[in-house]
């Protein structure tokens, strides 16, 4: 009985023990398939984005979509009907207000809103500032007028006309303001009623197919004709007073003369020309040699007065007024000295934007600051994300047309990444430094130089994909030389040049600015010793916008996003990646003026000729091709043969290629070439492919694709395409007899 007794608690423990077993076995979870797994990411992408709606964070976005709606208009072919696009954007901010109830309805009639907007403030500003572009007159004519601003350069100097009368034949409309080049040193003093004989054009156009429009920027300046002086600006007696703004700039411009004259008194050489440069904004005086050594090694941008040097001063004069007030015990206990400093930054900050000339990066980096600064005043966080959206808001709402300027990419691609990984980043920022003097010291000095170093990693990272689209350049030493050389403009080029404007009135100016040239010869020297690093001369090839446009997404989603979210990221990333080929090369460049040609040889590289008469342009194809060579070297010309009536070289797949100069040259040109590109009237009789100004003047530049034995023409101004700042298209000439042709006409079949 004992026996069986066992055995049968032994089967009990056994059945129980099988029982336990498939028990075990039902609960333990199954092997998760694809579709489990998608289903559970895609749940937890839900919950995440529910929060992120939650938190408010989606209003990040707008500014993002309110860039896109810009970015619309300006990729319009006419121009927009102004009541219509502000009907637009006021129907969807109805709608999106009635739809608060519904989260995804209002956020996608938000994301609308704000795209129609972005639309409509581009159109407003464009009618807001509306004038006439010049048809250029045959002849010089005589324009009379104050000078507005004055920038004097090694090769020309070059001044802003505003006109109050103009003589000559053709001029139709007079311009209202007027960019002229001068020979060097004959610029009169801002503020000046001269009278100048001029030859005048429409401000230039894009260079190539696709290449920066360089009419633009000078028209929403309100620049209606640029052109060359022809002899010396003369004395004139006008009538009326100068207005105000140009009585306003000749008071700037004087003081910002005689602070560089005290600069250039304390730091001789081209640090003081650097020094004057970051005081005064006036970057005439700097050697290309340095520029061209900063460029390379990723420095250039402390050259040009930007958000980092407003952030300095600002940053500066907070902590030193600051510091002053909390001296007082009574100021400090009974009086809000935290906003008294902001608002001095501030004062300071707006001081500082018309010493360095007010120009248009300046009052970016300006707004950016006060909307930090206005935070501060009124208790709210200085610098998030919030901020960040809001001044990216102001800047584009009040210069639509600088959302298409590198400098405002780079700017904003590199706050947005450095304000979001810093705030990643916070956690560890609270560790607590060592107990003894010498380990808080080495704490600092790591903090320090740790977060210098993922500054310009972060900032290099966000600017690079902007850098390459529009320079065709990278800095691959960019960190290395921001390392090296940042501690010194941080801690004594800025601070230094402060102090020193900040004694000025008390004479004792000199030392402050003697250290400021130190800290200058130290940062280029180690922008000297970056510069001559192997492959420090990086050229990217043409990048494609879309690829810019996918990884800019994939930034803006990577730094506003949270959680799996982040995630998302990959989809522009993957789609910037596919995007990244180069787009194809074109076989042949012609300027619009056909006086300037290129053509590319059997090696791959371009041979151009007339490249005198047209260095933008040629600088402009070189760039684009990630080719170093300057404009004005002298192998361009390596595949033409030229004579005093042209040039001529052999094209790619077959063929040959004349710019005939001259019209005794024209007729063999003609019969010997199977393209002619000659700045005379087309022959009426020309069996050969003729590309003259008066066709190029409907197309501006081309460029020529060898295809199916032919060739393609693709012009930089397509038929169709008409906006305000682009100068007026004459009437379609008549065709000639043979195969002259008209190239806007060709790409249109």
């Amino acid at each position: 009985m004992q026996r069986s007794g066992q055995s049968r608690s032994a089967g009990g423990r056994a059945v129980a023990g099988t029982v336990s077993g498939s028990a075990g076995a039902a609960a333990r979870p199954r092997p998760r398939g694809l579709a489990d797994r998608l289903a559970a990411a895609a749940a937890r992408l839900a919950r995440d984005a529910e929060a992120e709606a939650a938190s408010g964070r989606l209003g990040l976005w707008l500014p993002v979509v309110f860039a896109a709606g810009i970015l619309a208009y300006f990729g319009a072919a006419q121009e927009p009907v102004l009541v219509a696009t502000l009907a637009l954007a006021a129907l969807l901010w109805g709608g999106a207000a009635l739809a608060r109830g519904h989260r995804i309805a209002f956020a996608l009639l938000a994301a609308a809103a704000a795209f129609a907007s972005g639309f409509a403030v581009a159109t407003v500003q464009t009618a807001r500032i509306a004038h006439p572009v010049i048809v250029p007159p045959s002849a010089a004519v005589r324009l009379t007028g104050y000078v507005e601003r004055v920038e004097r350069r090694p090769n020309a100097d070059r001044i802003l006309l505003r006109v109050t009368a103009a003589e000559g034949r053709g001029l139709d409309p007079v311009p209202d303001l007027v960019r002229l080049s001068l020979r060097p040193g004959t610029a009169p003093p801002t503020g000046t009623p001269v009278a100048q004989r001029a030859r005048l054009l429409p401000p230039l156009g894009p260079a190539a197919p696709g290449a920066h429009d360089f009419a633009r920027a000078p028209w929403f300046e309100g620049i209606g004709a640029i052109g060359y002086g022809l002899g010396k600006p003369e004395p004139a007696a006008i009538a009326t007073p100068p207005p105000l703004r140009v009585r306003f700039a000749a008071g700037i411009a004087q003081v910002r003369a005689a602070l560089a004259a005290r600069i250039r008194a304390a730091v001789g050489g081209p640090p003081g020309e650097i020094a004057v440069a970051l005081v005064t904004g006036d970057r005439a005086g700097i050697p290309s040699a340095i520029e061209e050594s900063m460029r390379l090694s990723g420095l250039t941008h402390v050259l040009s007065i930007s958000g980092l040097h407003m952030a300095m001063v600002a940053g500066t004069l907070f902590a030193l007024v600051r510091g002053l007030l909390a001296l007082a015990p009574p100021l400090a206990l009974g009086f809000p000295i935290k906003s008294a400093a902001a608002a001095a930054a501030l004062a300071g900050g707006a001081f500082y934007l018309l010493l360095s000339g007010n120009d248009v990066p300046a009052q970016r980096s300006f707004l950016m600051t006060a909307v930090v600064l206005l935070g501060v005043l009124v208790g709210r966080p200085a610098l998030n994300l919030r901020t960040v959206a809001v001044a990216a808001i102001l800047v584009l709402a009040l210069a639509p047309v600088s959302v298409l300027e590198p400098g405002t990419q780079m700017s904003f691609a590199a706050t947005l990444a450095l304000v979001a990984a810093y705030e990643r980043v916070q956690p560890l920022r609270g560790r607590a430094p060592p107990d003894r003097f010498a380990g808080r010291i080495l704490f600092k000095c790591a903090v320090f130089f740790a977060g210098l170093a993922l500054t310009s990693l972060v900032a290099g990272l966000a600017t690079a994909p902007f850098g390459a689209l529009h320079f065709q350049r990278l800095a691959p030493y960019g960190l290395l030389a921001n390392l090296a050389a940042m501690p010194v403009v941080s801690l004594i080029v800025m601070p230094f040049g402060l102090l020193g404007v900040l004694l000025l009135p008390f004479g004792w100016d000199a030392p402050a600015f003697a250290a400021m040239g130190a800290g200058i010869e130290a940062m280029v020297a180690i922008s000297d010793r970056v510069a001559g690093l192997p492959g420090s001369n990086f050229r990217t090839d043409i990048v494609n916008p879309a690829c810019a446009g996918a990884a800019a997404l994939a930034l803006c989603a990577l730094c506003l996003l949270r959680g799996w979210l982040v995630a998302l990221a990959l989809v522009p990333a993957v789609a910037a990646l596919a995007f990244a080929g180069a787009p194809p090369r074109a076989d042949i460049l012609i300027a619009s003026d056909a006086r300037t040609v290129a053509v590319r040889g059997s090696d791959g590289f371009l041979a151009v000729a007339g490249a005198g008469a047209n260095r933008i342009a040629v600088a402009q194809w070189l760039a684009r091709e990630g080719d170093a060579r300057a404009a004005d070297a002298p192998d361009l010309a390596v595949g033409f043969v030229c004579d005093r009536l042209g040039c001529a070289a052999p094209l790619p797949g077959g063929g040959r290629l004349a710019l005939s100069r001259r019209v005794e040259g024209l007729e063999a040109d003609c019969l010997e070439a199977d393209i002619v590109v000659t700045p005379r009237p087309a022959p009426l009789r020309c069996p050969a492919r003729v590309f003259s100004p008066d066709a190029l003047a409907r197309s501006g530049a081309v460029a020529l694709f060898r295809s199916d034995g032919g060739w393609r023409v693709v012009p930089a101004r397509p038929e169709g395409v008409a906006r305000p700042w682009m100068a007026p298209r004459p009437d379609r000439p008549a065709e000639p007899a043979g195969r002259a042709s008209d190239p806007a006409r060709d790409a249109a079949q």
